[in-house]
């Protein structure tokens, strides 16, 4: 009987052993991942900065006013422009018909080919 007894204890003790050596390397390997993923969130980090960085430097408003200048070639406001709030009614901000058509037709762009 005691020798029974015996066996099942060193084969429980084997069995044991195997489950904390399993368990041991899982954590390993888990705390690998970990490893990769807070090197990954920190290089989105550094990523995301730049993003911003960049997109500081975009939106500057000096750049943008350059770049309104330079394409959209609008004029200065015209003192007829100017209105006051009693002189404005309701209608003056419906759209006529024909520019209300015109507003809803799609935009095409055509590509400029390169002459060679």
């Amino acid at each position: 009987m005691l020798r029974f007894v015996n066996i099942c204890l060193v084969l429980a003790l084997v069995a044991l052993a195997y489950v904390n050596y399993q368990v041991k390397y899982e954590a390993r390997g888990l705390d690998e991942e970990i490893l990769s993923l807070n090197k990954k969130i920190e290089d989105e980090r550094d990523a995301i900065a730049v993003l911003r960085a960049e997109w500081s430097l975009l939106n500057r408003p000096e750049r943008i006013e350059r770049l309104a200048e330079k394409h959209l070639k609008l004029g200065g406001t015209q003192p007829q422009q100017l209105l006051t709030l009693d002189t404005v009614s309701d209608r003056d901000f419906e759209r006529p018909p024909l520019e209300a058509e015109e507003s809803a037709k799609p935009i095409t762009v055509r590509a400029k080919t390169a002459a060679r």
